[in-house]
């Protein structure tokens, strides 16, 4: 098995739409796994952010 890493958008139905097509066999099945990230997970980016700038 091949593992590719991509980035996604889950829409108002549930479905996810990549941000770019895959390039590999047309439709073959795959496994997904999806790591959707927790608030404080957004949180700790914001303020990783904010700090960054503060640096400059």
């Amino acid at each position: 098995m091949k593992a590719l890493k991509v980035m996604a958008i889950i829409n108002d139905q549930g479905q996810l739409t990549l941000d770019h097509p895959l390039i590999t066999d047309k439709n073959s099945r795959v496994e997904v796994i999806v790591l959707i990230p927790e608030q404080t997970d957004l949180n700790d980016k914001s303020q990783q952010t904010k700090e960054s700038k503060e640096d400059v």
